[in-house]
Formats: structure tokens, sequence, C-alpha cells
């Protein structure tokens, strides 16, 4: 192995020499290109939106989208050439799906924020609407009482799916047993099954066999049917991440393999699990068919699981949107409001669970 030696003399003038990165010059043909393919179609659908009646939202679709697609692509032709042309297209429809997204995001968190904040007070957090009517100023009443069925109702439900979608995860990642496809085939179907669905079917089961009127209870085992395909799938793609290392690890020290899944596998996986039990509480906790149909409607604060109808705030916004008094629709508005939060703290605080590194 030779040892290369530099010359005193020309060492400082390699050392001011700058890192060449000839893959990041564009010529000025393509800066040219590039700001006018963007500018051409703003141009046009600006002149359309203010000379006709044409809905803003109908043009950026239907005109906009189009055009910028089209001009994209000659300006991707006249620059790199035909290879250049598929290139354009996929660009220009994901920073379109991008701004899509943010735009109707932005716009829906805006139109509850502006209309949902006039009701929003102290009182609105804790009161119930016992001698509360519909045309009662925002002054009084609150939604205290259907955020603690909210939270009741999600409650019982977690408390019965998450410990069968964590066991079947494990059956299916773990055990390994026969029925496995058959167990993962259900999963998946359950998963498709619409809310309205699972309501149906706790009042033909539950309520209208008389083992229990709307409650508490029949709500949260509509709300279990629901979530236990989202807590099963997710933390079975979460115990496929452990290293196999440690289970034949722990395997080869002796340990059975009850014990290598509950002291080795779970701890490994504990954060992944805590993640799929959170997104399971926010994919339910907005569903309203389910409601509706098993826990019934109160304006009482009702603790007792079982002591008949409670509220919720789905239910609550789904009675009081429709009515015809503004107080009334301006309270369905700021539990929306709070309800959007909710699920907000819910999935950040998943994302948070998820930054952990299994095993750590």
């Amino acid at each position: 192995m030779s040892t290369v030696v530099f010359d005193s003399a020309t060492l400082p003038e390699l050392q001011q020499q700058k890192i060449e990165r000839p893959w990041r010059r564009k010529p000025p043909k393509l800066g040219w290109s590039i700001a006018i393919a963007s500018i051409v179609p703003l141009v046009i659908v600006g002149a359309m939106f203010f000379t006709t009646n044409i809905p803003g939202a109908l043009l950026m679709t239907v005109v906009y989208l189009p055009l910028q697609l089209v001009a994209s692509g000659i300006a991707a032709w006249a620059t790199k050439g035909t290879r250049g042309i598929v290139d354009s297209v996929i660009i220009v429809n994901a920073i379109g799906a991008t701004l899509f997204a943010m735009i109707v995001l932005i716009s829906v968190l805006g139109s509850l924020i502006v209309r949902g904040w006039t009701a929003l007070s102290a009182h609105f957090l804790y009161q119930n609407n016992v001698y509360i009517s519909p045309s009662t100023p925002l002054d009084y009443g609150g939604i205290g009482h259907a955020i603690l069925g909210t939270f009741l109702i999600v409650f019982i439900a977690s408390l019965i799916a998450v410990p069968i979608g964590i066991a079947t995860a494990i059956y299916i990642t773990e055990v390994r047993g026969r029925a496995v496809p058959y167990v993962r085939f259900f999963v998946q179907a359950m998963s498709g099954v619409p809310s309205v669905v699972a309501g149906l079917f706790i009042l033909t089961i539950v309520v209208a066999t008389d083992a229990f009127s709307q409650s508490a209870l029949a709500g949260g085992l509509a709300y279990a049917i629901l979530m236990l395909p989202t807590v099963a799938r997710t933390a079975e793609e979460v115990l496929k991440l452990v290293p196999e290392d440690l289970r034949t690890g722990a395997l080869a020290l002796g340990s059975t393999r009850s014990r290598t899944v509950l002291r080795v596998v779970i701890p490994a996986a504990k954060t992944g699990i805590v993640t799929a039990v959170i997104l399971g509480i926010a994919r339910v906790i907005g569903e309203t068919a389910p409601l509706l149909l098993a826990a019934g409607n109160s304006d009482q604060t009702v603790l007792n699981p079982v002591g008949g109808p409670i509220a919720a705030i789905p239910t609550y916004i789904f009675n009081n949107v429709a009515l015809p008094y503004p107080d009334a629709v301006a309270r369905a508005w700021g539990s929306a409001l709070v309800l959007i939060v909710l699920v907000a703290i819910l999935f950040t605080l998943a994302r948070i669970f998820g930054r952990g590194r299994m095993g750590k």
C-alpha cells in the first residue's frame, strides 16, 4: 500500500479548493421553464375566477390541475427531454395532493374554530343540559355530561377490546397455530364493518332482548367491536418488529414460550402496544351511529354504566346541529371543536409513544 505525499508548496492551494457538486448545478433554462410553467396556469385561472362565476374549487380541480400538468410536462420536455415528462407529472400530482390535503384540513379546523369558539367557556366544559332548552342562551348549559359519558363508554370499550386485541396479536405472531389464517381473516373483515352495523348488532342482541337497556355498557360493547381490529392489527405489526434473536435467546436460556412472551416480547414492544391502544381509542371516539342505537341520549350526568341512556359528545353534536336555534347549533360546533381537540391529543400521544425504540 503506497502513501501519497503532497508537496508543502501546493498544500495551501489544495486546502482552498471548494467541493464540487455537479449534480446540483441547474441550467438557467430549467429555472425559467419552472417559473413560466408555474405562473401561466395561475394567471389563466385567476383571470377566469375574476371574470366568470365559476366556483374557485371547481376552477382549481377542473382547470388549474390539467393546465399545470400540461405546462410542467412541456417545461420538462424542453429541458430534460421525454424522460422528464413522467417526473413532472409525478411531482405535480404529489404537490397537488399535499396542498389539497392541507387546504381541506385548514378549512375544517378554521370552520370549527370560527363557529365553535363562541360556545366555549368554563361552564361549557363541566355543566350538563338539565333544565336547558335548545333556545337557552349560551350563558347556561354545557357538555360536561357528554364528556364524562364519552370517557366512560371509551373506558368500557378499552377494557373489552384491548386485552382481546393484544391476545389476538400474540396468537398470530407468537403462538402461530393452525387457526392463524382464519383469525387474521376475521380481524381484517371486522376492520371493514360499518359503525352502524356494530350499533345494530348490539341493539338486536343486547338491548332488544332486554339483557339491559341503552346504557354506557351497551355503547362500550358497540365501540369495542370497532376498536378491536385496530388494536389487533396495530399490535400485530408491532410484535413483528421485535427481533427474533430476543425470542431465540430467551428460549436458549431455558425459558418457556409463555414466559418469553410475557417477560421479553411484550416489554420490548410496550411502546408500540401503547400506541396501538391510543390509535384504537382515536378510531372510535368520534363514532355517532353506534351510540345513537346502543347508548341513547340524556341531558343528565350519568355515571352508572347500566343506569340507562347516557350522553356522549358525538350524539350531543348530532342532536343539536339540525335544530333551528342558533344557540343550539353553536353548542354543536363547540362540541365538535372539543372532540377534534381530544382526537388531536390522542394522535399526538400516539406519535410521542411511537418514537420510542423497540426494546428500549
